[in-house]
């Protein structure tokens, strides 16, 4: 007895590790997401978050999201917005902990004949944690308003999934109330959760349920999608649905599926069109094996994600095929190709009941696996890279922001594409302390302080031979704040010839007074065509940008931090701040 709880006890720690491995990645993305909140989340927290804080209308928070409604993420901002001060790393944790659940869900539903072999077991518990803490997703980690939609639709529906097939094998209320509900609850998630209420109708007729339950959940579809369709409208800003084109459709459902692998279009639908032929021949076996039940929660998985791409198509192809390959949908397809997977080893395991033999199949498809985990995990990294270094940026909003200066150019370069929203709640975010106001930049940077003297033996004069730059103008917002723009480059010898990749070296951009005083830092790595035109196109990046606070009698010089220097760099020109 002792014997085999130490054997329990030793499995139990090594399927931790081995569930911890793949979320310990998505825990360093997460890390270097920056606490600013982007993009969409700014025009949907203005329905339900003002200067007055909270909206008391409960038809405020019955908000859409484009054509989603979405309830419940609107109850997480909330609650973060009173945890983390609207902390964008606060509901990257709360996306990470619903995926945490989801984990435990889709071991739970690991069938037991597959559960009875450890170490087929702790390998299906690996896959499982790889494809639900997909890196491919690294717009959902990162970005955590997008990632607690996408990821609690599909904790809904795999949960609803769970509790129907709890249904199949013990037809009790308990277990109809529970899916139904979650499913529910997954619909003010996300649109995305109603491809559960097909499943659920499939599954009490093939399965034979009592009629109670066949009509309940024919009643709550016809419900749920009823109103979903009878209250929806075409966002402005999508394609009309007057336009679809059938091509487009069935062209972006593969690629949809096979981007989490790669961002090479034909390649990704080629992926995606194996996937989707693998996913006739299963659902062709199980149909004509007497649908045994332990096929049941993967192919309702597969169904629900192939009725998300479908989704996704019909609203979405008329961008074109190119949106397929975005990261936000990452989560969905890697579901797919998890049940696919398991589906794979049921198969192997019906076939070849002796593991001695089954692993004859295992040890070719793990090696394919691996290939796939590792475009998977490339594909991830450069989208990662992506959000991290735009992160790096929103120190320079937040300076802007506690300088009194609102600059929708920056704003919509580094926050979001429509400004207004969030510069919108400016006064809000300052009076309540929230996140960008949550802390005192001008006094806590990466940087350079404002108002602290830099020692006169740390600036540099004369910049070196292999080093250019310019400090071009200065933009008043006040009588007291400006925009300063120039640009700056490093090149690779006296012939001045660009290297390009140096330029991530620059580490900040300091405007210093006469007097030696930090009067505001900037930041490079924006556009400058006109410099490219003149200079070549290694330029093309080369712009800085940052923001002052000063007076008429300040003499402003800029000055270069190096990442891998002690020093400052003076750029050429100087700038009176009234000129």
């Amino acid at each position: 007895m002792l014997v085999k709880k130490k054997s329990e006890l030793s499995f139990i720690i090594i399927a931790t590790i081995v569930i911890l491995l793949p979320a310990f990645y998505v825990l360093f993305m997460i890390s270097k997401a920056g606490e600013l909140l982007n993009f969409d989340y700014w025009w949907m927290i203005q329905n339900i978050y003002s200067i007055d804080g909270f909206s008391s209308n409960i038809f405020d928070w019955m908000f859409r999201a484009n054509e989603h409604f979405v309830l419940i993420p609107a109850i997480i901002y909330a609650l973060n917005i009173v945890i983390t001060k609207g902390s964008n790393i606060g509901l990257c944790l709360a996306t990470f902990f619903l995926a945490s659940i989801q984990v435990i869900f889709l071991i739970a539903l690991v069938p037991n004949t597959l559960k009875k072999y450890r170490t087929i077991l702790l390998l299906l518990i690996l896959f499982i944690s790889i494809f639900n803490f997909t890196p491919a997703a690294a717009h959902n980690w990162m970005r955590g308003y997008s990632g607690v939609h996408w990821v609690i639709a599909n904790l809904f529906v795999i949960a609803s999934i769970f509790c129907v097939n709890k249904l199949v094998e013990s037809p009790q209320n308990k277990w109809l109330i529970a899916s139904i509900s979650l499913g529910i609850l997954g619909c003010i998630s996300y649109s995305t959760a109603l491809g559960i209420w097909p499943i659920l109708c499939a599954v009490a007729i093939l399965f034979k349920l009592p009629k109670r339950f066949t009509i309940s959940y024919i009643i709550f579809s016809i419900l749920v999608i009823g109103i979903y369709f009878l209250t929806y409208t075409t966002p402005s800003h999508h394609p009309s649905l007057s336009k679809l084109n059938l091509i487009n459709i069935i062209a972006y459902i593969p690629v949809y599926l096979g981007a989490i692998f790669t961002h090479n279009i034909p390649v990704a639908s080629t992926i995606g069109w194996f996937g989707l032929i693998l996913t006739g021949i299963f659902s062709t076996y199980w149909l004509f094996s007497s649908y045994p039940q332990n096929w049941l929660p993967w192919l309702s998985i597969i169904t629900y994600t192939l009725g998300t791409a479908l989704m996704a198509a019909v609203s979405r192809s008329g961008f074109g095929v190119e949106q397929a390959i975005a990261s936000r949908y990452a989560t969905l397809p890697s579901l797919f190709w998890l049940s696919l997977i398991i589906l794979i080893f049921l198969l192997l395991q019906q076939q070849q009941p002796s593991l001695k033999k089954q692993w004859y199949f295992v040890m070719p498809l793990v090696a394919v696996l691996t290939v796939l985990t590792i475009l998977m995990y490339r594909v991830g990294t450069e989208t990662f890279r992506e959000i991290a270094h735009r992160a790096t940026y929103q120190p320079l909003v937040g300076l802007s922001l506690q300088l009194g200066i609102s600059d929708p150019v920056l704003i919509k370069e580094k926050v979001g594409n429509r400004p207004a929203a969030f510069l919108g709640l400016v006064d809000a975010l300052k009076a309540d302390g929230l996140v960008p106001f949550n802390r005192n930049i001008k006094k806590d940077n990466f940087c350079a302080n404002l108002d602290e003297k830099i020692n006169s033996d740390l600036l540099t004069a004369k910049p070196p031979e292999n080093f250019q730059g310019y400090f071009d103008t200065v933009t008043e917002f006040s009588s007291t704040t400006a925009r300063v723009n120039g640009w700056v480059n490093q090149v690779k010898s006296q012939k001045l010839e660009v290297k390009s990749k140096d330029n991530v070296q620059i580490k900040c951009i300091a405007i210093l007074n006469q007097e030696n005083v930090v009067k505001g830092f900037g930041m490079s790595g924006f556009p400058r065509a006109d410099v490219a035109e003149l200079l070549g196109a290694e330029y093309e990046l080369s712009g800085w940008k940052g923001y002052i606070q000063a007076s008429t009698n300040d003499v402003l010089t800029a000055y270069v931090k190096l990442k891998n220097r002690q020093d400052w760099i003076a750029l050429t020109n100087q700038h009176s701040f009234d000129n």
